[in-house]
């Protein structure tokens, strides 16, 4: 992946599913090892913010906010947000990151960016 994190930027509806899948290559481009290794996406109020928990966290164990699916043979973290926890976010940008190993000795910070969010207004 070179450099870490990669910088990147998305958005959502609020009250929508969110998904993005991410392919975790080495410095050679090759695939990266991530057999054993566990994941984690939030979303943060601001950058300074470090409470526990997130305004969004997901990890591979499904809940009201969403899910992880990690393919070790493709080299894949596929992160899910669900429509309730897109819901919080309501109108405005909130940092993000996602995690390998967090609060682990090694832990690595993959993705970080501004996550942008927006209502739409019914019919």
């Amino acid at each position: 992946m070179g450099d870490l994190p990669l910088r990147w930027r998305t958005s959502t509806v609020a009250g929508t599913q969110w998904t993005a899948t991410f392919t975790l290559l080495d410095d050679t481009g090759a695939r990266m090892n991530i057999a054993g290794k566990v994941f984690e996406f939030a979303i943060r109020p601001g950058s300074a913010d470090a409470t526990s928990p997130p305004l969004v966290k997901v990890t591979a164990a499904a809940t009201v906010q969403g899910y992880l699916t990690v393919d070790a043979v493709a080299s894949t973290v596929q992160v899910v947000i669900s429509p309730t926890a897109t819901q919080l976010l309501d109108t405005g940008c909130r940092p993000f990151a996602l995690w390998m190993d967090a609060g682990l000795p090694g832990q690595t910070c993959l993705v970080e960016g501004p996550f942008y969010s927006r209502l739409v207004t019914s019919p």
